[in-house]
């Protein structure tokens, strides 16, 4: 008796009208880079094909909304490439958090600069440092602040003085103009400690 292959056994379980759906989520897998490009494929991911929908996690709300603006266009190229009677595309950050969730421990050291591009990291207000971070999402928007508070005051302690304002300021702006970016830019106009605006 002769074995079928892998590909041949997968072919006749996606022709079946339960395992369509999945097959057709494969297809747009191995070619959603060549649709979008890798610039997009980096940001992002498809997660899910339901009832002609596709679902896409991205990494942000601004690429959740750019896409969506693009939404049509996309989903004519996956239509015409693959053969496919998609009727949507729904982009979200929720769904990329989710998925990131799932494939990294509850709290991960991440540096500060990893995802930024070259010409950020150089700017002399940039200074790399690892700051653990939680991956859980904030519950309330008090819960939020004071997290971004925390991360805050946890940076300040890990920078240098202004000599003339005497505020925290990064390392860079010091070695670059002699002092803070705000002393830099307004000149120095107050008591210690605080700046004029």
């Amino acid at each position: 008796m002769a074995l079928d292959s892998i590909h041949t056994v997968i072919h006749q379980l996606e022709q079946q009208p339960r395992w369509r759906s999945r097959g057709q989520f494969r297809q747009v897998l191995n070619q959603w880079t060549a649709v979008v490009g890798e610039g997009v494929a980096r940001q992002a991911a498809p997660v899910r094909l339901d009832q002609d929908v596709l679902y896409v996690a991205v990494v942000n709300p601004m690429w959740a909304q750019t896409l969506t603006l693009e939404r049509l266009r996309i989903l004519a190229k996956l239509n015409d490439r693959l053969h496919l009677s998609l009727s949507d595309i729904r982009f979200s950050s929720g769904d990329w958090y989710r998925q990131k969730k799932s494939a990294q421990p509850a709290t991960t050291p991440v540096s500060a600069g990893a995802e930024l591009p070259q010409w950020l990291r150089q700017h002399p207000s940039f200074e790399p440092q690892t700051i653990p971070r939680s991956l859980q999402r904030p519950q309330t928007s008090q819960e939020s602040f004071e997290r971004w508070a925390a991360m805050t005051q946890q940076l300040a302690t890990q920078q240098p003085l202004c000599p003339k304002c005497g505020c925290p300021c990064p390392g860079g702006e010091l070695k670059r103009w002699g002092r803070c970016s705000v002393c830099a830019v307004q000149g120095f106009k107050g008591p210690v400690g605080r700046h004029s605006v």
